[in-house]
Formats: structure tokens, C-alpha cells, sequence
């Protein structure tokens, strides 16, 4: 019986954690931009939503290499609110296929989120 006891108080636990905790989801976290020219700047936007009942907050993110940027979140998302989070990729000295992932760490319990981008940087246009 002090088995049940514990899993009974276990699942508790584990099902109040979910409640009592932030969730961000993003409404599209993989994008295509098409094609752009090596030294273009292609702006991407990412909407989320903080499904939690506490402030979601941004605080941190990863890139693979310098050429990609994420605007810092200065403040707290509230519950249920929406944000729309901007990445910049920078094309200078990149060709052909390109594929590129946003880590983005926050206080929510799937993070890190994983955003991801793919397209094609073509030559540069011909002045």
C-alpha cells in the first residue's frame, strides 16, 4: 500500500509541475526565406506564445555561427500573450543551401526551443 502511496504522490507532483509552469510555443519554428544574394540581410520573425500561468522569461540563445543574430527580449511575457521574435542572417561570404538553428533558452519547461531557418544564397546580383 506505501507503494501506491508514492506513485499516487509522484504523479501529483509531476501533473502540478506542468500546471504550475510555463510553456512556449512557437507557432511556426521552421522557416524557408527562398532566396536571397550573398550580402543580403534576411529578417526572419518567429511568433510564440507563452502557454503557461507565469511570466515566460527570454533569457538566453545560441546560434551556429556569428552571421546569425536574435533581437534580446528585454522583458517578461506575461500568460497567454504573444511575441513576435526577430532573427537576423547576415549573407556575407555564404553560398548555396543554408541551414541554421536558434536555440532559445527560457524559463519554460521545453526549453530550449529549437528555431530553424533553411534557404539558398545565390551570387551576388551585378551592379
Amino acid at each position: 500500500m506505501n507503494l501506491f502511496k508514492y506513485i499516487l504522490v509522484f504523479v501529483f507532483f509531476m501533473q502540478s509541475i506542468k500546471v504550475f509552469s510555463q510553456e512556449i510555443k512557437f507557432q511556426d519554428p521552421k522557416q524557408n526565406f527562398g532566396f536571397a544574394h550573398e550580402g543580403d540581410t534576411v529578417k526572419l520573425s518567429y511568433e510564440l506564445k507563452n502557454m503557461g500561468n507565469k511570466p515566460l522569461l527570454i533569457s538566453n540563445y545560441e546560434v551556429e555561427c556569428g552571421c546569425t543574430v536574435m533581437e534580446k527580449v528585454e522583458n517578461a511575457i506575461l500568460p497567454g500573450e504573444s511575441y513576435s521574435i526577430k532573427v537576423t542572417f547576415d549573407t556575407h561570404e555564404k553560398y548555396d543551401r543554408q541551414d541554421r538553428i536558434v536555440k532559445v533558452f527560457s524559463n519554460a519547461i521545453n526549453s530550449p526551443s529549437v528555431l530553424r531557418f533553411k534557404g539558398v544564397v545565390l551570387k551576388p546580383k551585378k551592379k
